[in-house]
């Protein structure tokens, strides 16, 4: 497998993470679903891990009963890969309609599946002040 540079794989990953992220703040559980392989794993570390697409967007729908809409800020953001598999991972700040602030670090591996890349493992950690 040839790496790519942080620019290719960039390039490559940003606009489906942009839509996927989308899809995530509006509570859009059937675009966000679509951007999961079906064998995805979600880890929240310290806490819990999900396996399956539609196992890891009912936990995400579970949640955001609790939280309401967010707005996303990701800082730090840093991609890398291979032209099977991309990463993208940094920090993150959800603002959220009824909880406050929600932050944390994530990191993310996409698989290429066909002529897409889906995300395989999202892993989440919560940082509390």
């Amino acid at each position: 497998m040839a790496s790519l540079t942080a620019q290719q794989a960039e390039a490559t990953l940003k606009p489906s993470f942009l839509k996927y992220m989308q899809a995530f703040d509006s509570l859009d559980w059937t675009t966000a679903e679509s951007f999961f392989h079906q064998d995805a794993v979600l880890v929240l570390k310290g806490k819990e891990a999900t396996y399956g697409s539609k196992a890891i967007v009912e936990s995400m729908s579970k949640f955001s009963e609790t939280s309401g809409k967010m707005v996303s800020t990701m800082s730090d953001l840093k991609y890398e890969g291979t032209q099977d598999f991309l990463i993208v991972g940094g920090s993150i700040v959800s603002d959220t309609e009824k909880i406050g602030s929600v932050k944390g670090k994530f990191f993310q591996i996409w698989k290429k599946e066909g002529d897409r890349h889906l995300i395989l493992h999202d892993h989440f950690e919560m940082i509390t002040p």
